[in-house]
């Protein structure tokens, strides 16, 4: 029963009582009260008896609708309110003033069923919303801290050879400045990856959630070996054995290629840079109907539960700051947002000493011409 009606059967109920039990009342009070106790009632005085009674009975009335209608309301907003002070608390007398010995609303309470039931459900989901929030903040500023240091680990170094190759009382060998000069190009290169990770997070956070793409039918088997071909001849995958299959020898996906390739890349870079040593690493294409499907799955370290549960979540970097982190934090993150900006979606499946499976889900679309 919605409320609205409720609230007209109570109203009606109440002005139909009060009515009746004024009447009768007043006749009880005439005809037999006042006389038994030996009051003379003339017609005169019957007037204003009963002009008396009925609105004193009109007052009663009142004050019992207002503590009947009204009681629950001043209820519900002194809960509104202690909401909006992010007091996500149940007012202290909630069970004893609402709620019977049997664990049922009171019958002035019942007129509010729904708008109670609304409330408690706002009030854990607010309540679930602040701790949320409050982890999320926590990460954030340990993300801060991490980044931070990552950003001055390269530039101390730069600042220290710098200072080294402008040393006039020193004389450099050619060998020994090209080192240096090396040293600070690795160091400036890994500032400007980390200033691209911020500024790349940035422009998918926008309100807009817009990301200008550029996409080309293009195969993604092809495309993929490439960019696999690519990370074995990283220096930090030299220790590491990657293998490519695919079952079909092409495949067209719609995609754009720089985005693509940072989706590969950062998936890939991170079953290197967590695994140790020797890990194998594989990269699957299968065809799975109206999508193209790219597992990437190592045999390494794997991750507990919760870190898969928050490895997408952006400032998650699933170490501290004690430990030497070449990631961001975002790297994760990035992937997920610019998956989901190719319509596709991306899952992670992990066990601890049993190795990390990436799948991604792309929309496949059939080569035109």
């Amino acid at each position: 029963m919605r409320i609205k009606t409720r609230f007209t059967i109570h109203l009606a109920l109440g002005l139909t009582l009060w009515l009746l039990g004024t009447g009768i009342f007043i006749v009880i009070l005439i005809e037999g009260l006042l006389p038994s106790l030996g009051y003379h009632i003339s017609m005169d005085n019957e007037g204003l008896i009963v002009g008396v009674t009925f609105g004193a009975s009109a007052l009663l009335c009142i004050a019992l609708f207002g503590w009947y209608f009204g009681g629950p309301l001043g209820f519900i907003m002194a809960w509104i309110h202690q909401l909006s002070q992010n007091n996500y608390k149940q007012p202290d007398d909630h069970m004893s003033k609402i709620v019977n010995r049997k664990g049922k609303l009171r019958m002035r309470y019942r007129l509010y069923k729904e708008v109670l039931q609304h409330l408690q459900s706002l009030n854990g989901i607010l309540q679930a919303n602040e701790i949320e929030r409050n982890r999320i903040e926590e990460a954030k500023q340990e993300w801060i801290a991490g980044i931070s240091h990552d950003l001055k680990t390269p530039l101390t170094y730069i600042r220290g050879y710098s200072a080294l190759l402008l040393n006039e009382q020193y004389e450099w060998s050619r060998e020994e400045a090209s080192s240096f000069i090396r040293e600070i190009d690795d160091k400036g290169m890994h500032m400007e990856a980390l200033i691209q990770d911020l500024s790349l997070v940035t422009q998918l956070n926008r309100a807009d959630g817009t990301l200008p793409l550029q996409k080309m039918n293009q195969d993604i088997v092809e495309f993929t070996k490439r960019v696999v071909a690519d990370i074995s001849n990283n220096p930090q995958a030299s220790s590491y054995q990657l293998h490519f299959q695919a079952d079909l020898p092409a495949m067209h996906v719609d995609f754009d290629s720089k985005f693509m390739q940072r989706i590969l890349q950062n998936v890939m870079m991170n079953s290197i840079i967590h695994n140790p040593e020797h890990t194998d690493i594989y990269v699957q294409i299968a065809d799975a109907g109206e999508h193209a499907v790219i597992r990437i799955m190592d045999n390494g370290v794997g991750m507990p539960n919760h870190m898969v549960e928050q490895l997408f979540q952006q400032y998650y970097r699933g170490t501290t700051t004690d430990t030497s982190s070449d990631g961001t934090g975002l790297g994760m993150a990035i992937v997920q947002k610019l998956v989901q900006a190719h319509d596709g979606k991306v899952t992670v499946e992990s066990k601890l000493t049993e190795g990390t499976s990436f799948t991604i889900l792309l929309p496949k679309q059939r080569r035109i011409g």
